[in-house]
């Protein structure tokens, strides 16, 4: 029988942007927490060998921070979560609230990988990102998160 695996509330607010602005902060505090419950999945019971990622370019920095990543070669647009599969394809994840859209950068980026057929997904939930990860064969199954 798989184990199940149940985050808290607690756990699954573990980060909150107090640089943003009032109105943005429960939305992308919303975003995190789903980020960080799909991230610890993946740590439990990704496949062997499949290889992930966060693309750390969405968080705030000081505009010194800022310009010497947009140096390095930081483009906009990039998603949230990076996989390869075994087979070395490569999949995307971006992590929206309900109701939030891709910004212009993340919609070009988005059909740019549909136009070259690598997958890409838009979750606006933990069940849709998990679900999302079992189609894609990126999960073992050996965890059930618990409802509720």
């Amino acid at each position: 029988m798989p184990a199940r695996v149940a985050w808290s509330p607690a756990q699954l607010v573990l980060f909150e942007a107090n640089k943003l602005p009032r109105t943005r902060r429960s939305h992308y505090a919303y975003e995190k927490a789903i980020h960080i419950a799909i991230a610890d999945l993946l740590r439990l019971d990704a496949k062997p060998g499949l290889l992930w990622t966060h693309i750390a370019s969405g968080e705030y920095r000081t505009d010194a921070t800022a310009a010497l990543l947009k140096r390095l070669g930081v483009q906009p647009g990039w998603p949230d979560l990076m996989f390869v599969d075994v087979a070395g394809a490569v999949a995307f994840m971006e992590f929206k609230r309900r109701g939030g859209r891709l910004s212009p950068e993340q919609d070009k980026f988005r059909a740019a990988c549909v136009e070259r057929g690598i997958r890409h997904a838009v979750c606006y939930s933990f069940a849709e990102a998990e679900t999302q990860l079992r189609e894609w064969h990126f999960l073992q199954g050996r965890t059930r998160v618990a409802a509720g």
